[in-house]
């Protein structure tokens, strides 16, 4: 997926101004906050303990990810799989097309994946002839629909409603439209089934990499994922470097943790752990595995400010919580991943200079770090990137020049007392006597779209000389 993460404000903008995308989210608020906080509440033991335990799980790893990645492929390997490296998108694409030639492909069968995203994986399977296959219900309505994409990492056609889906199934399949959820999922499944049994190739991405048994760990809703990783001669999983965990029971920590964050249930409807390739007693599977391991930005981050972001599990809740994600929706990002840990990763993988709104894209109001199952201080690692910026040089200068004026005052206690109760009064004195401020004077963009809060009486040093200076 090409980066658009250079035009977040214009496509914020035009989400803003989209009545029938408004009202999309206004109907996707809160069902997954709700059904997250239901979930913590019914947990039988102390949810914060287990997100302490998950971030140290995800600690362990990243430490010594070399280890961890050397035993995976050795496990891997030793159960008939091959692991090779990708060191970006063009190496995932030059491998899975070799693949693809070498055991005769031409039609690929994909559970949801979101680094074959990253790397235009589709784009490459058509250019060479080989027909990639979207199974997940949500890529597939995004695939049929002119390959959008998606705008929500576990739901990634949250931006469609129901009668688009009946339009887009009924021109696409030249059936009778449809208005029933169900009716609709029948016919994707009925379409998708002759896919399943004729695909040559499965390709997959992956929740977890399991070291100590060279397993992978898929956790879906729909049956897409086993049909995928199971019915074809040639099993493909496409996933990070830091998706690994250590051992079984590692993972059943996580696991306590991915299903509850993202959706609110206590386990998926699906959890496959796929090891190796098909032995003799086997009823199913495929004749051939391969793990593509990919770095794209990953390995960089190991002992930087940024290492904490390769602790994500990509459950989504970040984003289910943000005010700036519920608004603006996945697309305004213009990369792969969206909302607060999008604005982070999308900065890091492509380049702060070419995502130069993402870091301003939040209100660090922390809502995303406080949902975060492994407790990534995502709020604090956008200011970190507005550090950068400033750094680099890359925000404009009146910023720059604001914000080191700002700095100069606030080092002179005295100086900046005396600026704050002028602020306050002229503040107090735009407001007109209103509470808001309709237009502000220094930073109308503030007040284009909404009103800036007046300020309600003296300055908190005025206030608490005062109340020193009653009760002496």
């Amino acid at each position: 997926m090409r980066s658009q993460a250079m035009f977040f404000q214009r496509r914020a903008g035009a989400a803003l101004a989209d009545p029938q995308l408004q009202k999309k989210f206004a109907g996707l608020k809160g069902k997954f906050v709700d059904s997250r906080a239901r979930a913590v509440a019914a947990y039988e033991s102390d949810f914060d303990e287990l997100r302490d335990a998950g971030r140290d799980i995800r600690d362990r790893v990243v430490a010594n990810l070399d280890v961890w990645l050397e035993l995976f492929e050795e496990k891997a390997t030793q159960r008939g799989a091959s692991v090779l490296w990708a060191k970006d998108g063009r190496e995932i694409c030059a491998h899975v097309l070799a693949i693809a030639q070498r055991h005769g492909v031409n039609k690929a069968i994909k559970s949801k994946s979101m680094l074959s995203e990253e790397a235009q994986l589709n784009a490459a399977l058509s250019a060479a002839g080989v027909q990639p296959v979207e199974t997940d219900l949500g890529e597939y309505i995004l695939q049929i629909a002119g390959n959008e994409p998606p705008s929500h990492i576990i739901a990634p056609a949250a931006h469609k409603d129901l009668a688009e889906v009946a339009d887009l199934f009924a021109a696409t399949h030249h059936t009778p439209r449809k208005t029933e959820i169900p009716a609709l999922t029948r016919e994707a499944r009925e379409v998708l089934r002759e896919h399943f049994l004729s695909a040559g190739m499965g390709i997959s991405g992956g929740n977890f990499l399991i070291a100590e048994t060279g397993s992978v760990a898929l956790v879906t809703n729909e049956g897409n994922g086993r049909m995928v990783t199971t019915l074809p001669k040639v099993h493909v999983v496409v996933t990070g470097i830091e998706k690994i965990v250590p051992t079984l029971e590692d993972f059943a920590t996580l696991m306590r943790l991915l299903p509850r964050s993202a959706t609110g249930q206590e386990i998926s409807n699906y959890v496959s752990l796929c090891t190796g390739t098909k032995g003799p007693a086997d009823a199913d599977g495929p004749e051939h595995t391969y793990f593509v391991l990919v770095d794209n930005g990953r390995a960089g981050l190991l002992g930087s400010d940024f290492q904490e972001m390769l602790r994500c599990i990509r459950c989504g809740a970040c984003m289910n919580h943000c005010p700036v994600y519920q608004s603006v929706g996945g697309h305004a990002y213009g990369w792969v991943y969206p909302g607060p840990m999008g604005a982070v990763l999308t900065s890091l993988y492509t380049g702060l200079e070419n995502a130069l709104d993402l870091p301003q894209a939040s209100t660090l109001c922390n809502q995303c770090g406080v949902v975060c199952p492994v407790r990534i201080p995502l709020a604090e690692l956008q200011r970190k990137l507005r550090e950068q910026q400033s750094e680099r040089g890359l925000r404009p200068w009146s910023e720059r020049a604001a914000l080191a004026a700002w700095a100069w005052v606030a080092r002179r206690p005295a100086l900046y007392a005396l600026a704050a109760k002028l602020g306050v009064r002229y503040l107090n004195w735009l407001a007109g006597g209103e509470d808001r401020i309709r237009v502000l004077g220094l930073a109308p963009g503030w007040s284009t779209g909404r009103d800036f809060p007046a300020p309600q009486g003296r300055t908190f040093r005025e206030l608490y000389q005062s109340r020193q200076e009653s009760k002496a």
